[in-house]
């Protein structure tokens, strides 16, 4: 399987990516609520539902928690390597 990665500081996700993984994981899941931005804006503070979260998400991609992983239709939002071990055991590598 072909590896491909993206700098997302050069190339940030597009909606269309980001809703991908929104509609797999969640929007909540993608929420990067340690980094530096999520404080600075008072996020913290906020109540959002789901789709106020996605609409954050796709308004301002650095909010997005990294790395995005995919892999067919699997996918992780975050360093989550069991999950990524796992996969590849189930692909038998």
């Amino acid at each position: 399987m072909e590896v491909s990665l993206v700098d997302v500081a050069v190339r940030p996700p597009a909606p269309t990516e980001l809703r991908r993984f929104i509609q797999r994981l969640g929007a909540a899941a993608l929420l990067d609520t340690s980094g530096r931005l999520y404080q600075e804006q008072g996020l913290a503070n906020l109540r959002m539902n789901e789709a106020e979260v996605a609409d954050r998400l796709i308004f301002d991609p650095r909010l997005v928690r990294l790395p995005l992983v995919r892999m067919g239709e699997r996918a992780s939002a975050g360093p989550d390597e069991p999950a990524w071990r796992r996969w590849l055991a189930e692909d038998g590598r």
